[in-house]
């Protein structure tokens, strides 16, 4: 596979060609300010911070510093679901002094196992999605295969959750394109080993690589379709309270534990 790949400088030699330049690209993201550690969240809001002792300090339209007692990291509030904002994020990070991307958000489940409000830490997101094939040479199709995370800075995740009391599952996702157009093709996805579904970590696990930073996800289990229970219908209020619990106490303990390390 390694012989399609685009290089990162191919990237960033097309954007000069056109006459932008590296700073006018952190200028258009709002990366002045960016530090080593990122968390890149679609949709949660940094607000999941505020009930620690904490600095915050909002530096652009999306990106909030945050400082704690021998830590710190940029958050970065996307505002937008799918593998194509998210593509641009992280390849726009890559100018930047950034080393680790932490992803964080919502993920369904596709097993009787893997119930609401657990989390998921995947070891391998398949692909699909069409967002990818911009990093390839002649937008070279790699559907349904697997992109991975940083192995080392991913067990250092799986380490940090297996000392809370809640369920944790370390399992193959798989990332796609269509919330409403996915449920059509559940089968081929359990067929392919996924245990899991969102729409966003197989791109940021390529285009991480691509830009040679270290790269994990943590999910907090927000549908299980197998139990009819989607995010159409079918969850418990007590299911959404352990869910909100997860997301609201937990992830943000171990996102501060993980830079703190």
């Amino acid at each position: 596979r390694l012989e399609i790949f685009m290089k990162y400088s191919d990237i960033l030699e097309a954007h000069f060609k056109y006459g932008t330049t590296r700073e006018d690209i952190i200028k258009r993201y709002g990366y002045e300010e960016i530090l080593d550690n990122v968390v890149l969240a679609p949709w949660w809001s940094h607000e999941i911070f505020n009930d620690k002792v904490l600095k915050i300090e909002k530096v652009s339209d999306k990106v909030f510093n945050i400082y704690g007692d021998g830590f710190s990291f940029s958050y970065i509030e996307v505002g937008q679901v799918g593998a194509p904002v998210i593509l641009d994020m992280v390849l726009a990070l890559g100018v930047t002094n950034c080393k680790s991307i932490l992803f964080i958000g919502s993920v369904g489940s596709l097993s009787s196992e893997i119930k609401i409000g657990d989390i998921v830490i995947p070891n391998g997101s398949i692909c699909c999605d069409g967002a990818s094939r911009y990093l390839n040479r002649n937008f070279k199709d790699e559907f349904f295969e697997v992109e991975y995370p940083t192995v080392e800075f991913t067990n250092k995740i799986v380490g940090l959750a297996q000392g809370f009391d809640v369920r944790y599952h370390h399992v193959l996702n798989c990332s796609v394109d269509s919330i409403f157009g996915q449920f059509v093709h559940i089968d081929e996805f359990l067929e392919k080993g996924a245990l899991t579904i969102e729409m966003e970590t197989a791109t940021l696990f390529k285009a991480s690589s691509l830009i040679g930073v270290n790269a994990g996800a943590i999910f907090v289990v927000s549908d299980n379709v197998l139990m009819n229970k989607s995010l159409f219908s079918g969850r418990s209020d007590e299911e959404n309270k352990y869910r909100h619990y997860v997301k609201e106490e937990v992830i943000p303990e171990i996102v501060c534990r993980l830079f703190k390390g």
